[in-house]
């Protein structure tokens, strides 16, 4: 799978992605490596269909004159240098590599691994890089008797006898223990201690040997034999004809990536035409940078082994500008060109250099999200906890006059009866703020709510408030203040008991600021 994503990777816009999602979907997550089924299928019939004409022209006999022919043509033109490296040669790496698996090869198992590890270098995929290699010296290492066993082809699995029915190890585990795990039987949902999930593990093992005996036992010729696959019925043949159909039309509409007079100097998209002539692209050269890579990595051993890999490729992709907005990459050509022509038709003389060097949006993206929806202020008390100093009383500076309180804020910090009413909640809060007023005087501003205001409009679950007078049981406080209508009723009915208690704030002077309550010396 990872080795489909660094297909995926290498040919980044090179124009494989709009070819593939002519007939396939989920283009994007098989081109990093998802839906391993689906990728093997989409890259094998692109692949047929980008070799078709070659087996038009030329009758090959055997794969080393196909292969020359298509050195010949990587030789003339970097797009082609680049389809081939990147793309045609490593599916026929990932066929040989399932071929080895199916029928137990040892041998062309670690010759395909071989061929796989310059391309974890290429792509950046350090972890496959650093242990795919250490996997492959390890195993040319062997004991040899523990080899022979690997020779016999031990080291695959096969749930029924057949020809070409041989899976990875991995995949027998997901395909028994987890699957059966998951299944009505299985013991998943189920408990979670070690013991008993040691005893279901290997009970599961013993009852399957059991079964199959039983089965040998009722039937002497034992389980039918799988002679056929399913990639070889008359659906999945059908099926097939009409992706490659699909494939050939759309290659008939863009540039042959295997035709050198098409192509201009540099490497091209094949889809929409643009040339890269950027000196920092690279990508067509990567199969040699990442062997050059894998022998640098590997004389480092073992002092070097954990040291950083640092990728050296740079894909036709890294040319195009973009404006990151969270994990999206947001481009906006139509943008970036009316600006273009308003710099230029405009009366003031202006340095476009100086201009073109600032990030260019349609919209502030610290306000609005990719989309063009305003973005809510969710996170200010958390910012405010970020930014809060504990600062010593005998260090902080002396003669301050007043405090500047969010109102809002306060609503959150104050305690929250669990029960009571809300005179309960209101005598916390004046008494809240008669602390705060024994040392400076207090500002207490409360958020203005205009009518059709984007925060006023969210949370409004219904029309009218939730409490109406003093004596009512306070309901939850997630109901109270993250209703806008609750909590605006909740700061008008502060501000009524404040100025019934205004007697009471003698000592320094309150400001109530906000919608909810008039201005003033109260």
């Amino acid at each position: 799978m990872s080795y489909c994503g660094c297909i995926g990777t290498l040919m980044a816009d090179t124009g494989i992605a709009e070819i593939l999602s002519a007939a396939f979907g989920g283009v994007l997550k098989m081109l990093i490596g998802k839906k391993f089924p689906q990728n093997i299928r989409a890259l094998r019939m692109l692949v047929e269909e980008l070799l078709r004409p070659l087996f038009g022209k030329h009758n090959f006999q055997k794969m080393d004159d196909l292969l020359k022919e298509l050195n010949a043509l990587s030789a003339r033109s970097k797009t082609s240098q680049l389809w081939v490296d990147c793309l045609i040669k490593p599916v026929f790496t990932i066929l040989r590599y399932i071929r080895a698996e199916r029928e137990a090869d040892w041998a062309v198992h670690l010759d395909t691994v071989n061929e796989m590890i310059p391309l974890f270098f290429a792509a950046g995929h350090t972890h496959y890089a650093r242990y795919a290699l250490y996997y492959l010296r390890t195993m040319e290492r062997l004991p040899s008797d523990v080899c022979k066993h690997f020779k016999d082809g031990e080291h695959t699995m096969h749930h029924v006898s057949g020809l070409f029915n041989g899976i990875w190890s991995d995949m027998a585990i997901e395909t028994t223990f987890m699957r059966y795990g998951h299944g009505r039987r299985g013991i998943v949902g189920i408990t979670l201690k070690p013991e008993t999930l040691k005893t279901w593990a290997y009970s599961l093992h013993t009852c399957n040997i059991v079964i199959n005996d039983l089965d040998q036992m009722r039937d002497r010729d034992g389980p039918p034999a799988q002679t056929h696959h399913k990639e070889e019925m008359p659906a999945r043949i059908k099926a097939d004809a009409q992706d490659r159909n699909t494939l050939h039309d759309k290659l008939e509409l863009s540039i042959d990536p295997l035709d050198p007079e098409q192509h201009q100097d540099g490497l091209v998209n094949v889809v929409t035409g643009k040339v890269v002539v950027h000196p920092s692209v690279n990508v067509n050269n990567a199969v040699t940078l990442g062997e050059n890579q894998m022998k640098t990595f590997e004389k480092s051993w073992p002092g070097g082994f954990h040291d950083t890999i640092t990728k050296t490729v740079n894909t036709m992709a890294a040319t195009r500008k973009h404006l990151k907005v969270g994990e999206l990459k947001v481009f906006d050509t139509e943008t970036i060109y009316a600006r273009a022509m308003g710099l230029q038709s405009g009366p003031r003389s202006l340095d476009a250099n100086s201009i073109m060097a600032h990030e260019l949006s349609p919209y502030p993206t610290s306000m609005f999200d990719a989309d063009g929806q305003m973005r809510e202020a969710k996170t200010k008390a958390s910012l405010k906890n970020a930014m809060k100093v504990e600062v010593s009383s005998r260090n902080a500076e002396t003669g301050v006059e007043a405090s500047f309180l969010d109102g809002c804020a306060i609503l959150w910090v104050v305690p929250w009866p669990t029960s009571g009413t809300v005179q309960d909640y209101h005598d916390r809060f004046r008494s809240y703020i008669q602390g705060r007023m024994k040392k400076t005087d207090v500002y207490l501003v409360f958020d203005r709510q205009h009518k059709g205001q984007h925060k006023a409009r969210t949370g409004q679950t219904s029309k009218q408030g939730v409490y109406s007078a003093m004596h009512t049981r306070l309901p939850p406080q997630k109901v109270m203040l993250t209703v806008t209508r609750n909590k605006m009723q909740l700061i008008n009915l502060i501000c009524e008991d404040m100025a019934s208690h205004k007697d009471d704030f003698t000592q320094h002077k309150l400001v109530l600021t906000g919608s909810a309550c008039a201005s003033g010396d109260k």
